[in-house]
C-alpha cells in the first residue's frame, strides 16, 4: 500500500474497524443522551431586538404625562448605544416606550445599556411615577399553557381567592415554572371612604390618616431575646387580620398637654368589599378566571406542561381542587408541538424506510441493504450531537433539516457502496483472498474520498451563505441551515467511515441470501431495463430537436413559473392548524367597561350559536377585548388571518371557513373602531 492509503480516512476505518465500532456506539449513547437532553418547542428559540420600558403614573391624564413623563424618558432613552427607532404609547396612568435595535446585536447588553440610561433619568421624572420596568421581548414569556376556571357553588371573589392563594402556588412549584399569572375575577378590597368634614371638625387631615395606616399596617423585628442557654430572633406582628382591626385603628390627636385618641370608624366608613372589575374574564358567558402559565426560557415546553397537568390531576386527587369546578384548558402549546414533531418524524420515518426498499429493490442484497439502513440513524445521531452542542432546540425548523438530510445520507452511503460492491464483486468472481477483498474494498473506498468530499463540501456551500442574511429572517431560518449543515456533514463522516468499514466485514461473508433470483427482484430489475431502453429512444428524439425542445422547455416551466408566482400565498412562517380562532375590538378612547362587555357578551351570543364552536373564552377590558374560540367539528379548517367571522346565523355547513367576511361590517354597528380575527 502506498504511504496515501496510510493517511487515508476510509482506509483506516477498515483497519480499525473495532475501534470504528466503538465510536458508532458512543454515537447512538450520546445522540439518545442528546435527544431526551435538548429542548422541545414549536418554534426556534428566538430574542427579538427590541427592549420595553413600562411605567405607571395613577392618576395622570396622558396629555400631562406626555409632556412630563413620556417625553423626557425617550429624549434620555435615545442616547442608548445602538437603538434605531423608538416608539411610544401614553394612555391614562400607562406610559409604554419600546426601544428597536439592529437585528442580530446582543439583546442583554442592550438592556443592560437601557437600565442604565434610565437610572441617569431617573432624577428627571416626576415623584408619583412608579419605578420603570424594563425588560426584553422574549417568546418564551409568552404563556404555554391557558385555562379559565369556572365554578357553580363558588362566588366569583372565592374562586379568584382560590386560584391565587391555592393554585398559583403549587403550580409555581412545578419544574420548569416560572410565573403563574391569575387574571379575572373579583379581588378582595377594604374601603375606607373619610369623612372630610368631621376630618376637619377634628383638626385632622389625609396625610394623618395615611401615615397611622402605614405605620400600623406592617411587621417589625422586635430583636434578639435570650433566655437561659438559648437565644431566638422575635417578630412583633403588625399587619392587618380582618376588617376589625382596621375600624379599630387608633389614631392620635390634640396637644401633648391634652392628647385625646379617636378610632378610624370614628371618621371614615370602612367597608369589606371587593375591588371594581376593570377586567372581565367569561368562559360561554360564564365569569371565570384565567390562569396563565409561563415556563423558564430554557425548560422543555412539553415537559413542563406535562408537569402542569400531573400537578392538577395530583390536587384534584388530594382534594384540593373543588369537585365541582371546571377546568378548561384554553392553550396547550405541548399539543401542537406534538403534533407538528410527530409530523415531521413520520415523514423523515417514512422517507427512511421508502429509502430502504428502493435500495433493496435496486441492489438486490440484504447486507447492502443493511449497510444503507443502518447509516440512516447513525448520520441522524451524529447531527443530534452536534445540534445539542451548539444549543439548539427539537422544533419544526431543525426536524424538517434533519428529515432533508435523510436524502443526502443515502446518497453518498449509495455512492460508496456501490463502488466498493463493484470491486467486491470482482474479487469474488476470481476466488481471491480475504486479505485481497479487504484491499480492494480499500482501494475502492479511496478512490471517491475526494468525490464525496467534494461534492459535500459543494452542498455545504450552497446552503451556508444563507446564514450570511440578516433581519428577522435569520433569527428563524438560523437552525433549518445550521440543521442541513450538520446532516450534510454527518453524511459524510458516515460515509467515509461506518459505510467502508461494514463493507468490508459484511462482503466477505460467503453466504448469500440469493435474494437478487426472487421474482418481485427480477420483475423490477427488468422494468428498469425496458425503461431505460424507452429513455433511450425518447433522449435520441430530443437531441435530433434540440432548439424546439428547449424553447418549449423555456415557454412551459418558465411561463408556469412566472404564473404562479403571483398566485403562491406569501408568509414567514406556514399556517399552523390549532382549531382556534381569536378576534380582537378595539373600541374608541373613552368607552366604559359596561358598554365594552355589553358588545362582547353579544358577540358571545353570536359564536355559541354556531355548531362547530366548542367553548368561547373571552376577556373583556383595558386596551381591547380578545375573544377565542375552540373548534372541533369544523374538519380541520381555519379561517385566514385577513378573514372574519360572521355569527349573524348559524352556518349550515359547520365550517369556520364558510363564514363570510361580515364582522368588519358589523364592527361601527357594536362600536367598534377596529376588528380583527385570526386563526
Amino acid at each position: 500500500m502506498s504511504a496515501k492509503s496510510n493517511l487515508s480516512l476510509t482506509t483506516l476505518a477498515i483497519r480499525r474497524h473495532i475501534g470504528t465500532l466503538m465510536l458508532a456506539i458512543a454515537v447512538v449513547v450520546m445522540g439518545f443522551y442528546a435527544i431526551f437532553r435538548m429542548p422541545v418547542d414549536l418554534l426556534p428559540s428566538i430574542t427579538y431586538p427590541r427592549i420595553g420600558v413600562r411605567a405607571d403614573a395613577p392618576g395622570v391624564v396622558p396629555a400631562v404625562a406626555v409632556n412630563e413623563i413620556t417625553r423626557p424618558l425617550e429624549e434620555a432613552l435615545a442616547a442608548t448605544e445602538g437603538v434605531t427607532q423608538i416608539f411610544s404609547q401614553t394612555r391614562e396612568g400607562r406610559i409604554s416606550i419600546d426601544l428597536f435595535f439592529q437585528p442580530g446585536a446582543d439583546v442583554d447588553q442592550a438592556l443592560n445599556d437601557t437600565t442604565a440610561t434610565l437610572n441617569r433619568a431617573r432624577n428627571s421624572l416626576p415623584d408619583n411615577i412608579s419605578q420603570p420596568r424594563v425588560f426584553k421581548f422574549d417568546p418564551s414569556q409568552l404563556p404555554v399553557y391557558e385555562m379559565a376556571l369556572t365554578s357553580s357553588t363558588l362566588a366569583p371573589v372565592d374562586l379568584r381567592i382560590f386560584a391565587d392563594n391555592d393554585l398559583a402556588r403549587e403550580l409555581i412549584r412545578v419544574p420548569g415554572v416560572a410565573n403563574v399569572d391569575i387574571s379575572g375575577g373579583v379581588e378582595e378590597e377594604i374601603q375606607v371612604n373619610l369623612d372630610l368634614e368631621r376630618l376637619q371638625a377634628l383638626g385632622l387631615d389625609v396625610p394623618t390618616v395615611l401615615n397611622a395606616l402605614g405605620e400600623r399596617n406592617q411587621d417589625a423585628s422586635g430583636g434578639l431575646l435570650r433566655g437561659g442557654d438559648q437565644e431566638s430572633l422575635t417578630r412583633l406582628l403588625g399587619q392587618f387580620n380582618d376588617v376589625t382591626e382596621i375600624r379599630n385603628l387608633p389614631i392620635r390627636l390634640g396637644t401633648p398637654e391634652n392628647p385625646q385618641t379617636i378610632t378610624l370608624q370614628d371618621v371614615a366608613q370602612i367597608t369589606d368589599g371587593t375591588v371594581e372589575e376593570r377586567l372581565v374574564v367569561t368562559l360561554n358567558g360564564q365569569p371565570a378566571v384565567k390562569v396563565s402559565v409561563q415556563k423558564q426560557p430554557d425548560a422543555n415546553t412539553v415537559q413542563v406542561v406535562d408537569g402542569v397537568k400531573a400537578k392538577l390531576a395530583e390536587l384534584q386527587q388530594s382534594g384540593l381542587i373543588p369537585a365541582d369546578m371546571d377546568r378548561t384548558a384554553t392553550l396547550d402549546e405541548s399539543v401542537f408541538i406534538r403534533s407538528s414533531i410527530q409530523n415531521v418524524a413520520v415523514s423523515g420515518l417514512t422517507g427512511a424506510t421508502l429509502a430502504a426498499i428502493a435500495v433493496l429493490l435496486f441492489l438486490g442484497s440484504v447486507r447492502q441493504t443493511l449497510i444503507i439502513v443502518l447509516s440512516i440513524p447513525l448520520a441522524t445521531l451524529t447531527a443530534l450531537i452536534l445540534m445539542f452542542t451548539f444549543n439548539l432546540s427539537l422544533n419544526v425548523f431543525s426536524l424538517g433539516g434533519l428529515a432533508l438530510g435523510v436524502g443526502v445520507v443515502v446518497d453518498n452511503a449509495i455512492v460508496m457502496l456501490e463502488n466498493i460492491t463493484a470491486g467486491a464483486e470482482k474479487v469474488k468472481s476470481e476466488q481471491g483472498s480475504r486479505r485481497k477483498l479487504q484491499r480492494t474494498v480499500e482501494a475502492s473506498s479511496q478512490e471517491l474520498e475526494s468525490a464525496l468530499f467534494a461534492s459535500t463540501t459543494t452542498n455545504l456551500v450552497s446552503v451556508l451563505p444563507f446564514l450570511l442574511v440578516g433581519g428577522f429572517l435569520a433569527l428563524i431560518f438560523s437552525e433549518l441551515i445550521l440543521t442541513i449543515s450538520f446532516s450534510v456533514a454527518a453524511s459524510l463522516i458516515i460515509a467515509l467511515t461506518v459505510v467502508p468499514a461494514l463493507s468490508s466485514r459484511l462482503l466477505a461473508v460467503r453466504w448469500s441470501s440469493n435474494l437478487q433470483r426472487a421474482l418481485p427482484i427480477q420483475w423490477f430489475g427488468a422494468f428498469i431495463n425496458r425503461l431505460t431502453t424507452l429513455y433511450s429512444r425518447v433522449l435520441g428524439l430530443i437531441l435530433r430537436r434540440k432548439l424546439l425542445v428547449i424553447a418549449g422547455a423555456i415557454a412551459i416551466f418558465g411561463g408556469s413559473s412566472l404564473w404562479m408566482v403571483g398566485q403562491l400565498p406569501q408568509e414567514i412562517l406556514p399556517r399552523i392548524n390549532t382549531g382556534q380562532a381569536e378576534l380582537r375590538a378595539t373600541f374608541p378612547p373613552g368607552t366604559t367597561v359596561e358598554e365594552n362587555r355589553t358588545v362582547m357578551q353579544a358577540v358571545e351570543e353570536l359564536l355559541l350559536a354556531q355548531p362547530e364552536t366548542e367553548y368561547v373564552f373571552t376577556t373583556s377590558g383595558g386596551l381591547y377585548s380578545a375573544l377565542q374560540r375552540s373548534v372541533t367539528r369544523c374538519g380541520g379548517r381555519v379561517v385566514s388571518p385577513s378573514s372574519l367571522a360572521a355569527m349573524s346565523k348559524p352556518t349550515p355547513t359547520g365550517s369556520i371557513s364558510s363564514w363570510p367576511n361580515k364582522f368588519r361590517r358589523l364592527a361601527p354597528q357594536f362600536g367598534c373602531d377596529r376588528a380583527v380575527c385570526g386563526a
